[in-house]
């Protein structure tokens, strides 16, 4: 073979590879996000309370959220999926589209928990009673008909769990007639989903073992969707939602896979849906898909609730928006959604590599 043609065949290969290197980099250096619509709040209930004696309102509920089909990959969850808010304080807007990135439910950051001298361990307490009210009293709304009372407090109680001001001593408890987060109604008027999110409160001992035995949440992860700027800017209210095991996200200390990349297959997620077609994955209130079970979704049995004290008050901080959660005010149309970049990617990889065997055989016709 002439040696010219050995030279222009080892030139092709090494730009092929080098781009090959890049593309991957990119992709790797690319944070895995999620990008959903919001259709609705339903059940939803007008809940008064006051965060650190200051009085508001807030819309709560289910929240629905639509994956759009020119999202290639879901991460784990279904097409269509519901959550619970994890922002009391952030409002949305229907018919928008936002974005999320797939975080861990263990960090302090998602929680009241700046007083406490070592905020990592009060985070990992709260994470623990968040999984274990998951166990004991999620029901999938998909699989049967879901008392509205139940879970409008289902959101009250994590509500609770999350805003509950951590004490620089002893530890925080989680009372909705009592400390800096609580409801705005007289304990014996109080409305049958606040007393009903109460009676969740009282039923959590920090065991969350509860949360592998129930039919509605064994083999899903539990993760915190955090929201960050749309195309607009808009920056939705962070969810905790379910999806199958191996979605792609750090839901656990302990991740069983890497992250995938935005708009990446994701494989090996429990019931088959890992690459994001309807059916595919599981979302809070979720169907089981392909791969999961539901069962009858009781409310499994309850034990004398640990009982906490407060021993010095909370710091105080001033609210400077008013809470108003699921605000669902019309918007007009959505922008159209970009196209994912695994697909532009592999589009680009293949033009390349083709471009440079048609190189090799025109030289190699010379």
């Amino acid at each position: 073979m002439p040696r010219s043609n050995t030279r222009a065949r080892f030139v092709a290969l090494l730009s092929t590879l080098s781009l090959a290197f890049l593309l991957t980099a990119h992709a790797r250096g690319q944070e895995p996000t999620l990008e959903v619509l919001y259709t609705k709040l339903e059940p939803k209930e007008q809940f008064k309370y006051k965060n650190k004696g200051k009085e508001a309102v807030a819309s709560s509920g289910v929240f629905h959220w639509e994956v759009p089909q020119t999202e290639f990959g879901t991460s784990g969850f279904d097409r269509n999926f519901t959550g619970y808010c994890a922002e009391v304080q952030v409002p949305i807007t229907t018919n928008t589209l936002y974005r999320f990135k797939m975080g861990s439910i263990f960090s302090p950051s998602n929680y009241s928990v700046d007083a406490s001298p070592e905020p990592e361990k009060a985070a990992q307490k709260r994470a623990t009673l968040i999984k274990e009210l998951f166990g004991r009293h999620f029901k999938d709304a998909k699989a049967r008909p879901v008392d509205p009372d139940e879970a409008v407090g289902f959101q009250l109680a994590l509500w609770e769990l999350i805003q509950e001001s951590e004490p620089a001593e002893g530890q925080a408890k989680f009372d909705l007639f009592s400390g800096d987060f609580q409801a705005d109604y007289p304990k014996d008027e109080a409305p049958a989903s606040v007393q009903k999110a109460q009676e969740y409160l009282n039923s959590l001992t920090g065991d969350d073992s509860m949360y592998y035995q129930n039919p509605d949440t064994r083999g899903r992860e539990l993760i915190r969707l955090q929201g960050i700027p749309n195309a607009e800017g808009a920056v939705a209210q962070s969810q905790f939602a379910l999806r199958y095991a191996g979605g792609g996200g750090i839901g656990s200390p302990a991740p069983s896979r890497a992250l995938t990349s935005f708009g990446a297959p994701v494989l090996g997620g429990g019931g088959g849906g890992g690459l994001g077609f309807p059916g595919g994955g599981a979302g809070l209130f979720a169907s089981p898909g392909n791969g999961g079970t539901t069962g009858s979704g009781q409310s499994f049995p309850t034990t004398s609730p640990v009982s906490t004290t407060t021993s010095s008050p909370p710091p105080t901080t001033s609210v400077n928006t008013p809470p108003t959660g699921g605000r669902e005010t019309p918007t007009p149309p959505n922008s159209p959604v970009p196209a994912p970049a695994g697909l532009l990617l592999g589009a680009i990889a293949l033009g390349t590599l083709g471009s440079w065997r048609l190189g090799v055989r025109l030289l190699g016709a010379k």
